[in-house]
Protein backbone atom coordinates (compact mmCIF):
# COMPACT_ATOMS: atom_id res chain seq x y z
CA UNK A 1 0.00 0.00 0.00
CA UNK A 2 1.22 3.58 -0.74
CA UNK A 3 1.24 5.78 1.90
CA UNK A 4 -0.82 8.60 0.17
CA UNK A 5 -3.07 9.41 -2.49
CA UNK A 6 -2.57 12.90 -3.19
CA UNK A 7 0.66 13.76 -2.37
CA UNK A 8 4.19 13.41 -4.14
CA UNK A 9 4.88 9.62 -5.39
CA UNK A 10 6.79 7.97 -2.91
CA UNK A 11 11.10 8.03 -2.85
CA UNK A 12 12.59 4.96 -5.25
CA UNK A 13 15.27 2.82 -4.11
CA UNK A 14 18.44 4.16 -2.77
CA UNK A 15 21.88 4.14 -4.67
CA UNK A 16 24.23 1.76 -3.48
CA UNK A 17 27.48 2.63 -1.77
CA UNK A 18 29.85 0.75 -3.94
CA UNK A 19 30.96 -0.29 -7.24
CA UNK A 20 30.27 -3.97 -6.90
CA UNK A 21 26.54 -3.61 -5.67
CA UNK A 22 27.15 -4.84 -2.05
CA UNK A 23 25.55 -2.59 0.42
CA UNK A 24 27.95 -1.03 2.82
CA UNK A 25 27.19 -1.85 6.82
CA UNK A 26 24.88 0.65 8.37
CA UNK A 27 27.18 3.80 10.42
CA UNK A 28 25.78 6.86 12.19
CA UNK A 29 28.28 8.44 9.67
CA UNK A 30 26.63 6.77 6.61
CA UNK A 31 23.30 8.29 8.37
CA UNK A 32 24.53 11.48 8.42
CA UNK A 33 25.71 11.74 4.91
CA UNK A 34 21.83 10.53 3.63
CA UNK A 35 21.01 13.10 6.15
CA UNK A 36 23.29 15.65 4.82
CA UNK A 37 22.22 14.73 1.07
CA UNK A 38 18.63 14.99 1.95
CA UNK A 39 18.18 18.10 3.37
CA UNK A 40 20.17 19.36 0.14
CA UNK A 41 17.98 17.80 -2.36
CA UNK A 42 14.64 19.52 -0.08
CA UNK A 43 14.10 23.21 -1.00
CA UNK A 44 15.42 25.39 1.59
CA UNK A 45 12.14 26.87 2.51
CA UNK A 46 10.42 23.83 3.14
CA UNK A 47 13.40 22.87 5.49
CA UNK A 48 12.64 25.99 7.45
CA UNK A 49 9.47 25.51 7.65
CA UNK A 50 9.72 22.64 9.67
CA UNK A 51 12.98 23.64 11.97
CA UNK A 52 12.05 27.49 12.76
CA UNK A 53 8.63 28.42 12.99
CA UNK A 54 7.60 26.46 16.25
CA UNK A 55 10.92 26.91 18.48
CA UNK A 56 10.92 30.60 17.20
CA UNK A 57 7.17 30.96 18.41
CA UNK A 58 7.89 29.19 21.54
CA UNK A 59 10.96 31.25 22.60
CA UNK A 60 9.45 34.46 21.52
CA UNK A 61 6.19 33.72 23.99
CA UNK A 62 9.19 32.79 26.96
CA UNK A 63 10.47 36.34 26.60
CA UNK A 64 7.55 38.40 26.59
CA UNK A 65 6.48 40.03 29.61
CA UNK A 66 3.43 38.21 31.48
CA UNK A 67 2.90 35.30 29.63
CA UNK A 68 3.49 33.54 32.57
CA UNK A 69 -0.13 34.31 33.85
CA UNK A 70 -0.92 32.16 30.70
CA UNK A 71 -0.26 28.85 32.50
CA UNK A 72 -3.44 26.58 33.33
CA UNK A 73 -4.47 26.64 36.82
CA UNK A 74 -5.22 23.19 37.94
CA UNK A 75 -7.87 24.54 40.62
CA UNK A 76 -10.38 24.96 37.67
CA UNK A 77 -12.96 22.29 36.97
CA UNK A 78 -12.81 22.40 33.67
CA UNK A 79 -11.59 24.31 30.38
CA UNK A 80 -15.15 26.23 29.82
CA UNK A 81 -15.24 27.06 32.97
CA UNK A 82 -14.79 30.75 31.88
CA UNK A 83 -12.87 32.84 28.88
CA UNK A 84 -10.02 33.04 30.59
CA UNK A 85 -9.78 29.41 31.38
CA UNK A 86 -9.86 28.27 28.37
CA UNK A 87 -7.31 31.03 27.14
CA UNK A 88 -4.96 29.66 29.31
CA UNK A 89 -6.39 26.19 28.21
CA UNK A 90 -5.26 26.73 25.08
CA UNK A 91 -2.07 29.13 25.68
CA UNK A 92 -0.47 27.31 28.36
CA UNK A 93 0.91 24.56 25.85
CA UNK A 94 3.31 27.21 24.58
CA UNK A 95 4.20 28.48 28.08
CA UNK A 96 7.39 26.95 29.85
CA UNK A 97 8.08 27.19 32.98
CA UNK A 98 12.45 28.15 32.83
CA UNK A 99 14.74 28.36 30.41
CA UNK A 100 15.76 24.18 30.54
CA UNK A 101 11.87 23.30 30.22
CA UNK A 102 11.98 25.42 26.85
CA UNK A 103 15.34 23.99 25.65
CA UNK A 104 14.07 20.18 26.36
CA UNK A 105 10.88 20.84 24.36
CA UNK A 106 12.44 22.50 21.75
CA UNK A 107 15.37 19.73 20.98
CA UNK A 108 12.25 16.83 21.64
CA UNK A 109 10.63 18.68 18.49
CA UNK A 110 13.66 19.13 16.52
CA UNK A 111 14.67 15.00 17.17
CA UNK A 112 11.25 13.89 16.56
CA UNK A 113 10.81 16.23 13.00
CA UNK A 114 14.09 14.81 12.48
CA UNK A 115 13.15 11.40 11.92
CA UNK A 116 9.32 12.31 11.16
CA UNK A 117 10.14 14.51 8.06
CA UNK A 118 12.85 12.09 6.23
CA UNK A 119 9.81 9.61 6.49
CA UNK A 120 7.03 11.49 5.87
CA UNK A 121 8.77 12.24 2.40
CA UNK A 122 9.33 8.34 1.91
CA UNK A 123 5.52 8.14 2.41
CA UNK A 124 4.51 10.66 -0.07
CA UNK A 125 3.17 12.39 3.49
CA UNK A 126 4.74 15.75 2.94
CA UNK A 127 1.53 17.74 2.53
CA UNK A 128 -0.02 15.74 5.30
CA UNK A 129 2.68 16.05 7.89
CA UNK A 130 1.93 20.30 7.61
CA UNK A 131 -2.08 19.50 7.53
CA UNK A 132 -1.29 17.21 10.80
CA UNK A 133 1.10 19.80 12.84
CA UNK A 134 -1.72 22.50 12.31
CA UNK A 135 -4.42 20.07 13.75
CA UNK A 136 -2.11 19.67 16.58
CA UNK A 137 -1.50 22.98 17.15
CA UNK A 138 -5.19 23.76 17.32
CA UNK A 139 -6.82 20.81 18.70
CA UNK A 140 -4.06 19.06 21.04
CA UNK A 141 -3.73 22.11 23.98
CA UNK A 142 -7.23 22.26 24.61
CA UNK A 143 -7.70 18.44 24.66
CA UNK A 144 -4.90 18.31 26.91
CA UNK A 145 -6.32 20.68 29.36
CA UNK A 146 -9.63 18.50 29.10
CA UNK A 147 -7.46 15.30 30.28
CA UNK A 148 -5.56 17.66 32.71
CA UNK A 149 -8.55 18.81 34.40
CA UNK A 150 -10.67 15.38 34.12
CA UNK A 151 -7.58 14.59 36.34
CA UNK A 152 -6.83 17.38 38.88
CA UNK A 153 -9.25 19.74 38.44
CA UNK A 154 -10.17 21.43 41.49
CA UNK A 155 -7.97 19.71 43.68
CA UNK A 156 -4.99 21.31 43.80
CA UNK A 157 -4.03 24.97 42.92
CA UNK A 158 -0.64 24.37 40.80
CA UNK A 159 -0.16 25.80 37.00
CA UNK A 160 0.12 23.30 34.26
CA UNK A 161 2.37 24.32 31.13
CA UNK A 162 4.43 23.28 28.27
CA UNK A 163 4.41 22.06 24.51
CA UNK A 164 5.23 18.21 25.21
CA UNK A 165 1.89 17.55 24.86
CA UNK A 166 2.19 18.57 21.16
CA UNK A 167 5.54 16.49 20.83
CA UNK A 168 3.40 13.90 21.95
CA UNK A 169 1.14 14.48 19.04
CA UNK A 170 4.24 14.47 17.06
CA UNK A 171 5.29 11.60 18.81
CA UNK A 172 1.86 9.68 17.60
CA UNK A 173 2.06 10.50 14.22
CA UNK A 174 6.27 9.05 13.85
CA UNK A 175 4.68 5.84 14.43
CA UNK A 176 2.07 5.74 12.24
CA UNK A 177 4.47 7.59 9.47
CA UNK A 178 7.49 4.96 10.59
CA UNK A 179 4.60 2.18 9.20
CA UNK A 180 3.47 4.45 6.45
CA UNK A 181 7.53 4.89 5.19
CA UNK A 182 8.05 1.42 5.12
CA UNK A 183 5.06 -0.03 3.45
CA UNK A 184 5.74 2.13 0.86
CA UNK A 185 8.87 1.07 0.44
CA UNK A 186 9.81 -1.48 -2.73
CA UNK A 187 13.19 -2.06 -2.11
CA UNK A 188 16.30 -1.46 -4.16
CA UNK A 189 16.66 -3.10 -7.62
CA UNK A 190 19.51 -5.27 -6.57
CA UNK A 191 21.49 -5.13 -9.75
CA UNK A 192 24.05 -7.46 -11.17
CA UNK A 193 24.81 -8.85 -14.74
CA UNK A 194 22.18 -11.27 -14.98
CA UNK A 195 19.19 -10.41 -12.66
CA UNK A 196 17.14 -7.73 -11.35
CA UNK A 197 15.10 -8.44 -7.94
CA UNK A 198 13.01 -6.35 -6.03
CA UNK A 199 11.22 -6.85 -2.43
CA UNK A 200 8.05 -5.61 -0.43
CA UNK A 201 7.50 -5.31 2.98
CA UNK A 202 3.99 -7.17 3.17
CA UNK A 203 3.17 -4.59 5.93
CA UNK A 204 0.82 -1.63 5.73
CA UNK A 205 0.28 1.45 8.33
CA UNK A 206 -2.48 -0.02 9.79
CA UNK A 207 0.34 -2.31 11.49
CA UNK A 208 0.36 1.19 13.50
CA UNK A 209 -2.45 0.86 15.18
CA UNK A 210 -0.90 -2.78 17.05
CA UNK A 211 2.05 -0.80 18.07
CA UNK A 212 0.57 1.83 19.11
CA UNK A 213 -2.46 -0.08 21.47
CA UNK A 214 0.50 -2.44 22.58
CA UNK A 215 2.01 0.90 24.07
CA UNK A 216 -0.60 1.80 25.83
CA UNK A 217 -1.07 -1.30 27.34
CA UNK A 218 2.22 -1.57 28.60
CA UNK A 219 1.80 2.36 29.67
CA UNK A 220 -0.89 1.34 32.02
CA UNK A 221 0.39 -1.73 33.13
CA UNK A 222 4.08 -0.38 33.95
CA UNK A 223 4.79 1.54 37.47
CA UNK A 224 5.31 5.15 36.58
CA UNK A 225 7.48 7.91 37.70
CA UNK A 226 4.53 9.71 38.80
CA UNK A 227 2.84 8.71 41.96
CA UNK A 228 -0.44 9.78 40.62
CA UNK A 229 -0.17 7.27 37.68
CA UNK A 230 -0.36 3.68 38.48
CA UNK A 231 -0.08 0.47 37.23
CA UNK A 232 -3.77 0.16 36.04
CA UNK A 233 -4.03 -4.01 34.82
CA UNK A 234 -7.81 -2.87 34.57
CA UNK A 235 -7.02 -0.04 31.89
CA UNK A 236 -4.30 -1.98 29.94
CA UNK A 237 -6.24 -5.08 29.40
CA UNK A 238 -8.47 -3.37 26.35
CA UNK A 239 -5.55 -2.04 24.88
CA UNK A 240 -3.60 -5.31 24.69
CA UNK A 241 -6.80 -7.17 23.51
CA UNK A 242 -7.19 -4.20 20.24
CA UNK A 243 -3.87 -4.91 19.55
CA UNK A 244 -3.65 -8.45 19.69
CA UNK A 245 -6.78 -8.59 17.93
CA UNK A 246 -5.73 -6.13 15.47
CA UNK A 247 -2.28 -7.74 14.39
CA UNK A 248 -4.30 -11.70 14.15
CA UNK A 249 -6.85 -9.96 11.36
CA UNK A 250 -3.81 -7.94 10.04
CA UNK A 251 -1.63 -10.97 9.56
CA UNK A 252 -4.08 -13.19 8.49
CA UNK A 253 -5.67 -11.03 5.76
CA UNK A 254 -1.68 -9.80 4.34
CA UNK A 255 -0.66 -10.86 1.13
CA UNK A 256 2.79 -11.83 1.94
CA UNK A 257 4.06 -12.39 5.07
CA UNK A 258 5.19 -9.19 6.63
CA UNK A 259 8.90 -8.36 7.52
CA UNK A 260 11.21 -5.11 8.37
CA UNK A 261 14.12 -6.99 6.94
CA UNK A 262 15.98 -8.08 4.02
CA UNK A 263 14.20 -5.48 1.98
CA UNK A 264 16.94 -4.57 0.00
CA UNK A 265 17.43 -1.02 1.14
CA UNK A 266 20.75 1.02 1.09
CA UNK A 267 22.29 1.28 4.69
CA UNK A 268 21.30 5.02 5.84
CA UNK A 269 17.71 3.94 4.89
CA UNK A 270 17.97 1.23 7.17
CA UNK A 271 19.74 3.09 9.85
CA UNK A 272 16.75 5.79 9.17
CA UNK A 273 14.20 3.23 10.03
CA UNK A 274 16.21 2.16 13.23
CA UNK A 275 16.73 5.56 14.61
CA UNK A 276 13.05 6.26 14.01
CA UNK A 277 11.84 3.08 16.25
CA UNK A 278 14.44 3.96 18.54
CA UNK A 279 13.19 7.59 18.90
CA UNK A 280 9.28 6.47 18.86
CA UNK A 281 10.12 3.97 21.64
CA UNK A 282 12.64 6.56 23.61
CA UNK A 283 10.05 8.83 23.28
CA UNK A 284 6.74 6.43 24.91
CA UNK A 285 9.46 5.54 27.35
CA UNK A 286 10.50 8.98 28.55
CA UNK A 287 7.23 10.66 28.25
CA UNK A 288 4.88 7.78 29.47
CA UNK A 289 6.42 5.87 31.63
CA UNK A 290 9.38 6.96 33.13
CA UNK A 291 8.86 10.34 33.72
CA UNK A 292 10.48 13.27 35.84
CA UNK A 293 8.77 14.46 39.10
CA UNK A 294 6.07 17.34 37.91
CA UNK A 295 5.63 15.89 34.43
CA UNK A 296 1.69 15.73 33.04
CA UNK A 297 1.51 11.88 32.21
CA UNK A 298 -2.30 13.18 31.09
CA UNK A 299 -1.07 15.71 28.78
CA UNK A 300 1.20 13.83 27.23
CA UNK A 301 -1.32 10.67 26.89
CA UNK A 302 -3.95 13.30 24.97
CA UNK A 303 -1.43 14.15 23.14
CA UNK A 304 -0.50 11.03 21.91
CA UNK A 305 -3.83 9.56 21.24
CA UNK A 306 -4.46 12.68 19.08
CA UNK A 307 -1.45 12.25 17.09
CA UNK A 308 -1.70 8.80 16.21
CA UNK A 309 -5.64 9.81 15.50
CA UNK A 310 -4.99 12.45 13.31
CA UNK A 311 -2.60 10.72 11.18
CA UNK A 312 -4.38 7.05 11.33
CA UNK A 313 -7.48 8.81 9.57
CA UNK A 314 -5.25 9.14 6.42
CA UNK A 315 -4.47 5.37 6.98
CA UNK A 316 -8.15 4.11 6.66
CA UNK A 317 -8.63 6.96 3.70
CA UNK A 318 -5.67 5.30 1.53
CA UNK A 319 -7.18 1.60 3.09
CA UNK A 320 -10.92 2.27 1.87
CA UNK A 321 -9.45 3.86 -1.57
CA UNK A 322 -7.42 0.62 -2.03
CA UNK A 323 -10.41 -1.73 -1.58
CA UNK A 324 -12.48 0.16 -4.54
Amino acid sequence: MRGSADDEPPVDGADRDSVSGEPAPPSVRGLFGALSRAVRSRPPAELALVAVPLPTLLVVVAVLPGTDAWALSLAAAGPFESRWTLWTAFASSFVHTDATHLLDNVVNYWLLLAVAYPLSVIAGWRRRLAFAAVAYLLLVPLVSAWATLLAFGGTIDAPAAGFSDVNGAFLGYLVVVWFAALAAETGSSTGTASSTTATTSGIDARWSLVVVFGSLAVVFLSPSGAGYFPPSPWVSLPFAIVAVAAGAVLYSRARRPPRVTGLDLDAPRELLYVTGASVAVAGVIGSLVVVPVGSNVFAHLAGYAVGFSVAFCWVIADSSRGRR
